[in-house]
């Protein structure tokens, strides 16, 4: 198989409400009438000589960054290569991690074609049948919390995460909020998107725990191994830390003892086969994982419940809320939650494919 043509389509799609995370006692708090944002996506399409094509994404895209401008130099990089060749192709790729994570879906899209198993076959088989689902709570007005929780209860989601960082006493209040609503068996954790001081993790986190903790995500400024540590050892709730695609700050996380689990995902991590690298780092170290998110679209949102199942070391409840945070999508079927959780599609290779007349209406 040689991939042919290279395509890239974008689209705007709105989201359900505004999404706010921590940044200090500064930090906004949505309320009623908050006009939702809009998010902009690329998709990735790698025809084959095969007569098949594989599907990348990039999520959520950042203002300035425009992938229709890297059509060309994509062309140069892939066209004529083997898809299977991750190697050869990643050793010395010259483009962005949302890029590589791009290209990464769609390779591995047009592999599972080629052989006509799901993706998950390529990464290790299927070690689990669906991957649970930490329903994601952006920082809100109180009683808007309360009303999503209940809703998202009632849809059958038993793990919540809820972004703090602005003021403790706000912080407190919707933590209690949701452990009322959610009831005493629901599984919570926490994510302070490095909003806190050193001093403030270590005196708000065993504040926040009389709500009952799975974990704290991110509860330090800079994210440093050494403050991670510290926080680690003062309080009695384990540590999260996002990943990303820095090896050497996975290996100082391993070396100060910093976190009990990881926070990684394709996007961040720059593709699957990467993800799939870290994933042995830390699974060898008996560090735990979670898939955290870009809140991605269906393309996207496929990779990552492909590499959900396919992975031991994912092992708390993982933050893929795309396909209910968005009022749209640009798949033919569109995943829906089951209990909670999301089950791979069935279909060989990602198992969606683009909906064109989605693709027209919403294009950028």
């Amino acid at each position: 198989m040689k991939i042919t043509g290279v395509q890239i389509r974008q689209v705007q799609v709105p989201r359900q409400h505004r999404t706010i995370v921590g940044t200090g006692v500064d930090t906004p708090v949505a309320g009623v009438g908050d006009a939702p944002t809009r998010s902009r996506f690329a998709f990735l399409l790698l025809q084959s000589d095969e007569g098949v094509c594989g599907l990348g994404e990039w999520s959520d895209l950042e203002a300035g960054l425009e992938p229709a401008a890297l059509r060309g130099p994509l062309e140069s990089l892939l066209l004529g290569r083997n898809p299977f060749d991750l190697e050869a192709i990643f050793t010395a790729f010259p483009f962005d991690r949302s890029t590589r994570c791009a290209v990464d879906s769609a390779l591995y899209d047009l592999m599972g074609k080629a052989l006509g198993v799901p993706v998950y076959e390529l990464l290790g088989g299927c070690y689990r049948p669906q991957v649970e689902v930490s329903w994601v709570v952006y920082i809100r007005q109180p009683e808007l919390i309360g009303e999503e929780i209940a809703r998202m209860r009632d849809r059958g989601f038993g793990a919540f995460k809820l972004k703090v960082g602005s003021r403790i006493d706000h912080d407190e209040t919707c933590v209690r909020i949701i452990r009322e609503t959610a009831g005493p068996g629901a599984r919570l954790k926490l994510d302070a998107s490095g909003a806190w001081t050193l001093a403030e993790a270590i005196e708000y986190i065993p504040r926040l725990a009389q709500y009952g903790l799975q974990a704290v995500e991110s509860p330090v400024q800079g994210r440093g191994a050494a403050d991670l540590a510290r926080v680690r050892q003062a309080v009695e709730v384990p540590i999260i830390e996002h990943v990303w695609d820095r090896w050497d700050y996975v290996l100082e996380l391993v070396r100060h003892q910093s976190v009990d689990i990881i926070n990684l995902f394709p996007e961040g991590c720059g593709g699957l086969f990467r993800c799939k690298k870290v994933l042995a780092l830390t699974e060898a170290a008996g560090i735990g994982a979670l898939l955290g998110s870009t809140v991605e679209l269906g393309v996207g949102t496929a990779a990552q419940v492909h590499l959900g199942v396919s992975s031991p070391g994912i092992t708390l409840p993982s933050d893929l809320i795309g396909p209910a945070m968005y009022r749209e999508d640009v798949i033919t079927q569109p995943f829906a939650y089951e209990g909670g959780a999301l089950v791979p599609p069935s279909g060989p290779g990602l198992g969606v494919e683009l909906d064109l007349a989605q693709l027209e209406r919403l294009g950028a």
